[in-house]
C-alpha cells in the first residue's frame, strides 16, 4: 500500500489562499478546495454535488453526499466554508436551480474527476514553487480527504464520528488514519529535533564501558 500523504494545517492554509477569488474561476477553485477539506469528500462525490444537496440554515450548512454504493450521508460543514459556498452559488446565479451541479468546468456542466485533478495539480505546483521547504510529497485530490481525517483525529474527534462523517463502510478503514496521525506526530518531532538540536555532538561511546549502565536498566 502506498503511504498516504497529507497536508499540514499551514499547507492547507497556503493552498486555500492561492486562488484569486476576484475571478469566477478563482472563486470556483477556492470553493472546491475549501469544500474538499471541510467535508472530506471524495473527488467524485464533490463532482456529483448539486445545488439541491446544499441546505443553508441560520448558522449551519448541511451537505447531502452520495458516496460509494449509493450510500447517502448528511454532514455539517464549517461556517466559513458554508458562507463561501453560498457566495459562490449566488455569483454563478444558480442558487435556485436545484438540479444544477455545484461545480462545472469551462466545457462541462458536470465537472469530472480529471478536472478536479488538474485544479489540484495547478495549486499544489504553485504552492511548491512559493514554499519549497513545504509540500515535499506527491499529492492527489484524495490527499485532502486523508488530511481532513488526520486533522480530525488530532483534534480529538472520536473515530466513530469520523467514520460516519467520511462515509466509510467499516471502522477498520477509518482506523488506518490513526496510524497516519501518529506518522504526522513523528514527522513534527523529527522536524523539531532537526531544528533545535542540529549542533549536538554524539557522545563518544569508547569513553564509557558497559559497566556504566545503571543497575535498574541492566
Amino acid at each position: 500500500m502506498k503511504p498516504r500523504t497529507i497536508f499540514s494545517l499551514e499547507e492547507v492554509a497556503i493552498l486555500l489562499r492561492l486562488p484569486d477569488c476576484e475571478t469566477s474561476i478563482g472563486l470556483r477553485d477556492n470553493t472546491l478546495l475549501s469544500l474538499m477539506y471541510a467535508s472530506g469528500a471524495r473527488a467524485q462525490e464533490v463532482c456529483d454535488l448539486t445545488v439541491r444537496d446544499a441546505q443553508f440554515q441560520k448558522d449551519i450548512t448541511k451537505l447531502t453526499i452520495t458516496g460509494k454504493g449509493n450510500r447517502i450521508r448528511r454532514i455539517n460543514i464549517a461556517k466559513p466554508c458554508g458562507n463561501l459556498l453560498k457566495q459562490y452559488l449566488s455569483r454563478r446565479g444558480i442558487s435556485n436551480n436545484l438540479d444544477r451541479h455545484i461545480f462545472s468546468s469551462q466545457t462541462h456542466e458536470h465537472m469530472t474527476i480529471s478536472c478536479v485533478e488538474m485544479i489540484f495539480k495547478k495549486y499544489v505546483k504553485l504552492a511548491k514553487e512559493q514554499h519549497p521547504a513545504l509540500f515535499l510529497e506527491r499529492y492527489s485530490p484524495h490527499s485532502m480527504r486523508h488530511t481532513s481525517a488526520s486533522h480530525m483525529l488530532e483534534a480529538g474527534i472520536p473515530i466513530m464520528a469520523i467514520k460516519n462523517f467520511l462515509g466509510h463502510a467499516s471502522v477498520l478503514t477509518t482506523s488506518r488514519y490513526a496510524e497516519l496521525s501518529q506518522d504526522t506526530v513523528n514527522k513534527h518531532i523529527k522536524e523539531w529535533n532537526q531544528r533545535w538540536f542540529p549542533l549536538v555532538e554524539p557522545l563518544d561511546d569508547s569513553a564509557h564501558s558497559g559497566n556504566d549502565m545503571p543497575e535498574f536498566l541492566k
